[in-house]
């Protein structure tokens, strides 16, 4: 939803300096508001790959400006995810994040050799889509994040299956800028958080700039680690948390940089640079056992860290060629995340005792089957765009291009048990029960293109059609020592996993726009969205996989009402998801994860922003989406009902809406009020496993004030209801946990601008 806070402007503070009005940025939104005419502004969009209109894109597009992410606080993932309507998302640890749009949900899985997402994010104008571990981008210095609803199939290719999301950056300028900000927080319950992040613009001459960005963002724990004790069934080894006992022991630390050099090569030319970087370490975990333990606590009997360290350079060309204008964009991320989990708890199944530490026979004398989880993962990602726009023609537009890409992922899974007899070890390891070793390499070459008809001074109509090659292959070593050697066998770890996949196929779309007048359009399309099929590491279901296919039809409209004081925009979609593919694990066939095709399933549904300014002091903003995503067969897994035709799609809440009313107190002040509520939803797909999650609200509250000429004071509250939210409930893994929200948060931001 478009949320922003708007302002009449006074004469006196029409008249104020220039540095008065930057500064006045923290407290208004791009809304400006004349004294004779309270209109809302327009707002600049780059869904088609072009900056348009928000009202003249045929497209279902939800904006957060820079101004909104400002005062509403948003720095990371859970945060803007939270404020989408459209948007459902699961997060457990910060760095660790999978979206959902419009509820086209399989559930979603962290595992790195199994299916990818449904949904692309994308950083200016590249892909930095991940399985399972999209990148939490520190949310400061950006320009908007944009939501694109539906199928994007056509120009941002692979995983835009429902959605796409974009974080776009500030550019450099050529006038000098800086400022800064500085937050402390205090939670209930909890340690105390801090925010340190600035930036300075400097123009280098008259056609070259450098924007250099700044952060160090420290968020106190709130979850406890208790004291607790595991009793194992086949052993009788009992083992105790009692080392890691810890009050708040959650903590995140996240810094990092990036800086963006513009030059105007000549009046027709520009190329623009980035390279930026952040590091993340965690401790802890952000689920609680309050059935067992208490709200906000949980027992650990290994170590819980993370650290997320990852670089991105990018450059764009952008030229005009006469005819058309010409962009080349080609960037390379490297990433390397390690993380460190405790999964004692796993082995109350008896599965590990049975084969690994306590199987006397070939072992020796029962051992504590306690596991810690490790995963160190490199991933390269680098992609290659060129595209042609046509000029502003009054009849015929479009635009065509190619793209490239290659992700590499190397990662290593290991479930270390300390205690292990090493003949009861992974080959070539000392304490490994289980192992994966392996190398993924996702490739896709595409050509794409867009045409615009203008049938008529009201009529326009759009065809679009991508055409694609994938390639996967996966690598290396998965199992144990019974699998695929033994005891029997070879003491050196063989490879094997080596699996390809290799596919091409097609998407299109139809778009049909009536601009009914100056203020107001309708639109139809019909779009279809893709993941591409991918290798599977055992044969046991096939080696390989197919694509998915999401088939669209939306209906939509936009509108400006009321003199320019009230904004309008609405979709309903109807959409078919087509051989559904599903990640699962059944040690009765392979103790390797497998992806299937597992049939259909559709999603219905509608969703509307609406942006109303009252007076010259109140504007309200209000978001909805409701949706309806159910599986449309039955699916039978070796003869045994898994899942239903009829049932719920795993996090895909019915109904999410979000209300902001922003309230001026004077010329230099005001009131803004935020509450997002979120419908319950299952956690998984498979119907006698899952659970339903209850739904929540968040409600936060805040007071900014202008100080000077050049600064600002916000004082906010967040989660004022001190909701406790079920962001996930894990009950896979023996022991079930949610993952939760932060309890109510008090804060002070001071925030500086010059110019």
């Amino acid at each position: 939803m478009n949320i922003f806070h708007a302002e009449k402007v006074h004469d006196a503070v029409v008249k104020t300096t220039k540095a008065t009005a930057i500064a006045s940025a923290v407290l208004v939104s791009a809304n400006t508001i004349a004294q004779d005419d309270m209109m809302i502004e327009e707002v600049i969009v780059s869904a088609q790959k072009k900056s348009e209109n928000l009202q003249n894109v045929p497209i279902s597009v939800t904006t957060l400006s820079s101004d909104e992410l400002d005062s509403l606080n948003i720095k990371d993932f859970s945060d803007y995810v939270l404020q989408l309507p459209s948007v459902s998302a699961v997060q457990r640890r910060p760095g660790q994040g999978q979206i959902f749009m419009r509820g086209i949900s399989d559930g979603g899985q962290t595992n790195q050799s199994l299916q990818g997402p449904a949904v692309a994010i994308y950083l200016d104008e590249s892909p930095v889509t991940m399985i399972g571990d999209n990148l939490d981008i520190h949310v400061y210095d950006i320009e908007r994040v944009e939501s694109l609803t539906g199928p994007q199939g056509t120009l941002y290719g692979a995983a835009s299956q429902a959605g796409n999301l974009k974080i776009i950056t500030k550019k450099p300028s050529f006038e000098f800028d800086s400022g800064y900000n500085m937050s402390a927080e205090s939670t209930r319950g909890g340690d105390g958080s801090t925010m340190v992040e600035g930036f300075v613009n400097i123009p280098l001459s008259n056609n070259m700039a450098l924007r250099i960005v700044g952060y160090n963002d420290r968020d106190g724990g709130f979850i406890d680690s208790v004291q607790d004790t595991i009793t194992y069934p086949v052993s009788g080894i009992s083992k105790s948390s009692e080392v890691f006992v810890d009050d708040n022991f959650n903590d995140a630390v996240k810094e990092g940089y990036r800086a963006a050099l513009r030059v105007d090569l000549n009046e027709n030319w520009k190329l623009d640079v980035n390279t930026m970087g952040q590091q993340t370490s965690t401790n802890g975990v952000w689920d609680h056992n309050p059935d067992e333990l208490g709200e906000y606590s949980v027992s650990r009997f290994f170590d819980d860290k993370t650290d997320d360290d990852w670089k991105r350079f990018s450059a764009t060309i952008t030229g005009d060629l006469g005819f058309a204008d010409i962009t080349f964009t080609t960037s390379s991320l490297e990433r390397d995340f390690e993380v460190l989990s405790d999964y004692s708890h796993y082995s109350i199944d008896g599965f590990v005792e049975g084969y690994y530490t306590c199987y006397e026979y070939y072992f020796g004398p029962c051992v504590d089957p306690s596991i810690q989880f490790e995963n160190d993962t490199h991933q390269e990602y680098d992609t290659t765009e060129i595209r042609l726009s046509s000029k502003e023609n009054e009849k015929l537009n479009w635009i065509i291009g190619a793209f490239e890409t290659e992700n590499i992922n190397e990662y290593d899974s290991q479930w270390r048990v300390p205690g292990i007899n090493p003949d009861a070890a992974v080959p070539e390891s000392d304490d490994l029960y289980f192992q994966t070793d392996q190398v993924r390499v996702d490739e896709e070459s595409a050509i794409f293109g867009e045409i615009y008809y203008q049938l008529s001074d009201k009529i326009e109509i759009t065809l679009g059609h991508r055409s694609f090659d994938n390639k996967t292959s996966l690598k290396g070593f998965a199992g144990t020592i019974w699998w695929p050697t033994s005891i029997y066998g070879s003491s050196t770890r063989p490879d094997n996993v080596n699996s390809l996949y290799d596919g091409s196929d097609s998407t299109s779309k139809f778009n049909l726009s009536y601009q009914i007048d100056n203020n107001s359009m309708i639109y139809i399309t019909r779009s279809e969205g893709y993941r591409p099929g991918g290798a599977n590491r055992a044969p046991q279901l096939g080696s390989t996989y197919d694509a998915d296919i999401l088939t669209s039809t939306e209906f939509g409209f936009k509108s400006i009402s009321m003199d320019g004081r009230l904004r309008f925009n609405g979709a309903m979609y109807q959409m078919d998801w087509e051989d559904i593919q599903l990640g699962w694990f059944d040690s009765d066939i392979s103790l390797l994860g497998l992806v299937d095709n597992i049939g259909k399933a559709n999603s219905n549904g509608f969703e509307f922003d609406a942006k109303y300014i009252l007076n010259d002091t109140t504007t309200v903003s209000f978001g909805y989406a409701n949706n309806e995503a159910v599986l449309k067969e039955d699916y039978y897994y070796r003869g045994s009902l898994e899942a239903r035709d009829g049932q719920d799609l795993p996090f895909t809440p019915d109904t999410k809406y979000n209300l902001l009313v922003n309230v001026d107190t004077s010329d230099k002040s005001y009131v803004q009020f935020n509450y997002v509520f979120v419908d319950e939803m299952w956690n998984d797909l498979f119907y006698d496993d899952r659970v339903l999650q209850d739904s929540y609200g968040i409600a936060n509250l805040s007071f900014t004030t202008m100080i000077g000429d050049n600064a600002s004071l916000q004082i906010y509250m967040d989660n004022i209801f001190d909701e406790v939210a079920e962001l996930f409930i894990n009950n896979e893994d023996i022991q079930v946990l949610t993952t939760v929200n932060r309890p109510t948060t008090f804060g002070v931001k001071y925030s500086w601008n010059y110019k």
